[in-house]
């Protein structure tokens, strides 16, 4: 009977340690499964973070140059506004150099602008302080000149009639 009870005694202590040596490798089984879930989460969540941050860069980026863009246009649009106001305000007062240089510079800017619209105004205006300015018969000054010079590539073909118009004026008076 004692045999038995050492039988016994030693195969529930085999069972007993093979069940404690599962709970211990079991444990550190999982710990490393974890670890290793950890470290590969960690990976997927800096490579999200690099896409996402190189994302928001490049968009960042898109959104300056797109609103540098705009904010030069709307820029170029003002310069274009005050020239046409200012040539209107010599016409006004009957100071056609002014006028000339000023319907010159709107020219340009509306050019640069691609403003149709007040390119053709800019254009005929520039016209008539030609005309207004050649019955005064004084010789124009170079700073108008350099300004007509520069704004005559700046009108476009369907303007050919008013180009010519101004060409022919300008030719005229610089004789």
């Amino acid at each position: 009977m004692f045999a038995i009870t050492v039988l016994v005694a030693i195969a529930a202590l085999l069972v007993a340690g093979s069940w404690i040596w599962n709970i211990f490798l079991r444990k550190h089984e999982l710990e490393k499964a974890i670890e290793s879930l950890k470290s590969e989460m960690l990976c997927e969540t800096k490579k999200d973070f690099a896409r996402l941050k190189k994302e928001i860069t490049d968009e960042t980026s898109k959104i300056k140059q797109e609103t540098e863009k705009n904010i030069s246009r709307q820029l170029t649009l003002l310069e274009a506004e005050k020239a046409r106001v200012f040539a209107l305000v010599n016409e006004q007062n009957n100071w056609w150099v002014g006028a000339v240089g000023w319907w010159a510079e709107a020219v340009v800017k509306y050019g640069q602008y691609k403003g149709d619209w007040m390119l053709r105004i800019s254009a005929v205006g520039l016209s008539n302080s030609l005309e207004e300015y050649k019955k005064q018969n004084i010789p124009l000054p170079e700073q108008q000149k350099e300004g007509i010079k520069q704004c005559l590539p700046y009108i476009p073909e369907i303007l050919a009639k008013e180009k010519e118009e101004i060409e022919d004026k300008f030719n005229k008076l610089s004789g």
